[in-house]
């Protein structure tokens, strides 16, 4: 079923998408139906929207970085990451469960995330931004997309809530406080790889390099950089996810998927859907 795009002024697309989204219904481009519709244009429906999930009582407590894996910009039609927020209605814990009834086409994207504390700007080296975030770990978001067969273009994944569904954290880990331990993280932040499996056998082993053609903190330093120009998107003790190592695979009720990284002594994590 497709929510019909109302002949509405672009203050109205943000009411129009949250019902899709609520309702579980496919929405028209608004990059179709509108003669202009810019990326910027696509933040102010991302802040609106925003705003009326506040009204219903939603608290942000995230940011999802998307689109950081350039080895899948061509599949999806897109060429730059996107920002957009995670609520506590849509941050799992380790033990909680997805609900895929509630989402169209959901995927599932295996993704390092820090846990950003203190103020950060855009002129620190990687270092001082690390030493900003209390933690770091695993987790893995469930994606989807109002926008039938995930065909859209980069503003119209702003507007339509980043694609985020739901993110669930895995695993978390302190960043130590000695200068030493931070630095040798760092180093394996920059060469990791997660294996993703479904049902026993491999579907793919990610890099860490596929994060914007380097490093997951190069994903959380973009992240900075647009809260430099965009003061209402930095959130404080906050997760901050870093994009997809992996392209993302569709979910679906009876499949196991298993996540492994191969540094940071972290626990192969399995999920029964």
């Amino acid at each position: 079923l497709n929510c019909l795009f109302p002949m509405i002024e672009k203050n109205q697309i943000p009411k129009y998408l949250l019902d899709c989204l609520l309702t579980k219904k496919n929405a028209d481009l608004p990059s179709v139906f509108l003669e202009s519709f810019t990326v910027k244009e696509a933040y102010k429906v991302s802040n609106e929207i925003h705003r009326l999930r506040q009204s219903m009582g939603h608290k942000a407590i995230g940011i999802k970085i998307g689109f950081t894996n350039k080895t899948i910009w061509d599949q999806y039609n897109v060429n730059a990451p996107i920002f957009g927020r995670m609520y506590s209605s849509t941050i799992l814990e380790k033990n909680d469960v997805f609900n895929l009834e509630k989402f169209l086409e959901p995927k599932l994207e295996p993704e390092i995330f820090f846990r950003l504390v203190d103020i950060p700007n855009k002129n620190m080296n990687d270092h001082e931004l690390l030493s900003c975030c209390s933690h770091f770990g695993l987790g893995v978001e469930l994606v989807q997309s109002v926008f039938k067969d995930w065909k859209f273009t980069l503003p119209d994944t702003v507007a339509g809530f980043a694609l985020h569904g739901q993110y669930k954290i895995l695993e978390e880990i302190e960043l130590p406080k000695d200068k030493k331990s931070r630095e040798d993280i760092a180093i394996d932040l920059k060469d990791f790889t997660i294996s993703l499996m479904r049902n026993g056998k491999v579907l793919e082993t990610g890099r860490a390099e596929n994060i914007l053609g380097e490093v997951p903190i190069k994903a959380l330093r973009a992240y900075v950089n647009f809260c430099s120009d965009n003061e209402e998107w930095l959130q404080l003790d906050s997760i901050i996810t870093t994009g997809t190592v992996t392209d993302a695979y569709d979910m679906k009720k009876g499949l196991s998927f298993s996540i492994n990284v191969d540094k940071f002594d972290l626990a192969t994590h399995t999920l029964n859907l």
